[in-house]
């Protein structure tokens, strides 16, 4: 009988110790400081990587998303995001 009562205290306490962590998060507000900016912790890393000149044009006259074949000249000064995918 001893052991449901150590048992049932135990339980009781593990939940008002769960209750309390969590209702006693911090607010946004309290997160939020001065000091939020993160500093570098590792410098950074040089690497010298040969120069091989201007791109080649693109072979492929056929586009699956384009009317009209595509040109490295058509993409100057725009963000070019490449996805390279296959058929089978």
């Amino acid at each position: 009988m001893g052991y449901k009562i150590v048992g049932w205290g135990t339980a009781v306490f593990f939940l008002i110790i769960t209750l309390l962590t969590a209702c006693s998060v911090p607010t946004a507000d309290e997160l939020v400081g001065d000091e939020t900016a993160v500093s570098p912790t590792q410098e950074a890393i040089e690497v010298n990587l040969p120069d091989l000149g201007v791109a080649p044009e693109f072979r492929n006259n056929v586009w699956l998303n384009s009317d009209v074949p595509v040109t490295l000249a058509d993409q100057r000064g725009k963000v070019v995001l490449l996805e390279f995918w296959t058929f089978g």
